[in-house]
């Protein structure tokens, strides 16, 4: 018997394999996301009801709360599901929105001058699309890695699957979807490794085309002139406008006496494209500030979901999702309060619309999957390029090879069976002592030792 072999006997010392332990997930939701999202949705309830009752009694309020039930049970079936199945499925997803997309223009209900729904306005595909370009823009970029930085591999592609999708959106004239679909995939690419060389590419083509698209439509150019008329021209102003700016700058606050509600009734669609004027009538600046907290904690939380994420098609995601809903709350914000050219996009949790609601919900349930799915804390941009450099977190050698369990192990094994009797080690340092240190050397061993065990 040799020697390690009887040294392992006779201590009951046997090495084993380390296996590494099975990933933790956790169960427990994100509190302070549905917290957020509930509040948005009762609070937009209450507005929706105050906007329409003076033209529409309680019928929009009671269509509503159906889309908020319808809401909820695609929220929970989404954050249900675990999020990796939806990149397992992003090409189909995309497949069967380019059809919703081209069915829209074919056979699509007209309103406004353009064909935007399916099933008597019942269906918007392009408020679809947002959560579709999300799922697949992020698979397709995760599944790259390097190859998105260059030109054949990265750059084309995501000009080519970009320009598809904005591309049927402008035909249907819904520029201002376009422009937050766009931010999504833009926002996804770049953090993904996209360098700001190919987004200054791709800008260079896009905004000409887009802005072509946007002078070729009526509809576009008599908003833009509307506001431009707000700052340049006040008598040429609309008196849709000019209603929407008293109300929102008044505060007329919440009662029954007519003067209250009595401005609302000739502002078109105030329960949907220009609700924050409404939030602005009823409560005040106090209510508008409050709202606008909200939806800042929501992307915080968003941000904070895509940070810690393990997985580096969760961030991408996450990260989109956050984008999207920052980038249409400002476009609404800013249509209402006239920061922009009115732009009829409805403020997401809050305003009338059964896609957008729908949409939005399913979107936080998607986050709400992610965060209940990583609880493990990683360091910020732990997955992300950032176009100019790889941003995941390393330990230099020394390090690693410190904190390192497998070596620990591997060294107190070795230190066990140099102590045995009889072993080649433990004879050569019994024959041969080493010194007692004395002096510096003494202090210095010791504050090695100090430092070790800290």
């Amino acid at each position: 018997m040799s020697t390690e072999t009887r040294g392992q006997v006779t201590t009951g010392i046997v090495p084993q394999r380390r296996v590494p332990a099975p990933a933790v997930t956790s169960s427990n939701p994100d509190y302070p996301l549905i917290a957020i999202i509930a509040t948005l949705l009762g609070l937009g309830l209450f507005m929706v009801y105050s906007a329409s009752f003076p033209t529409r009694d309680s019928y929009y309020f009671v269509k509503q709360l159906q889309w908020v039930a319808l809401g909820v049970v695609a929220c929970v079936a989404m954050a249900a599901i675990p999020y990796r199945f939806w990149q397992k499925v992003a090409i189909p997803l995309m497949a069967l929105t380019l059809i919703a997309l081209v069915a829209v223009l074919v056979f699509g209900d007209v309103e406004f001058g353009a064909r935007r729904t399916l099933f008597h306005g019942r269906i918007q595909p392009s408020e679809i699309a947002k959560l579709t370009i999300t799922i697949y823009v992020a698979a397709w970029v995760a599944g790259r890695r390097g190859k998105v930085a260059d030109k054949n591999e990265g750059l084309l592609p995501f000009m080519i699957i970009m320009g598809l999708v904005a591309g049927l959106i402008a035909l249907e004239k819904s520029f201002s979807v376009t422009i937050i679909v766009l931010v999504i995939g833009l926002t996804i690419f770049f953090v993904g490794g996209g360098s700001g060389k190919q987004l200054t590419i791709i800008g260079a083509v896009g905004i000409p085309i887009l802005s072509v698209a946007m002078w070729q439509s009526k509809y576009a150019v008599e908003r833009a002139k509307d506001w431009y008329a707000v700052y340049f021209n006040p008598a040429a102003v609309s008196q849709g406008t000019s209603r929407i700016l008293e109300m929102a700058r008044a505060g007329h606050g919440i009662g029954t006496d007519i003067s209250y509600w009595q401005p609302k009734v000739n502002v078109p669609a105030l329960w949907s494209d220009y609700l924050f004027a409404n939030i602005g009538a009823d409560l005040h600046t106090g209510g508008m500030l409050l709202v606008v907290a909200l939806y800042v904690w929501l992307v915080y939380r968003g941000l904070v979901i895509a940070l810690n994420t393990r997985d580096r098609f969760a961030g991408l995601v996450a990260i989109g999702l956050t984008a999207w809903i920052a980038v249409q709350t400002m476009v609404h914000i800013g249509a209402s309060l006239m920061l922009i050219p009115t732009t009829g996009q409805p403020l997401p949790f809050m305003s009338y619309g059964g896609s957008s609601l729908l949409s939005c919900m399913a979107a936080a349930g998607l986050l709400l999957s992610i965060s209940r799915s990583e609880s493990e804390k990683k360091a910020l941009y732990a997955h992300f390029g950032f176009g100019w450099r790889d941003w995941r977190p390393r330990l230099s050698r020394p390090r690693r090879r410190q904190r390192d369990p497998e070596n620990k192990s591997t060294v107190r094994r070795s230190q066990r069976t140099d102590a045995q009797p009889g072993s080649r080690h433990n004879a050569a340092t019994t024959a041969h002592p080493a010194r007692p240190a004395t002096g510096k050397s003494a202090g210095r061993s010791g504050a090695n030792r100090t430092g070790n065990r800290r």
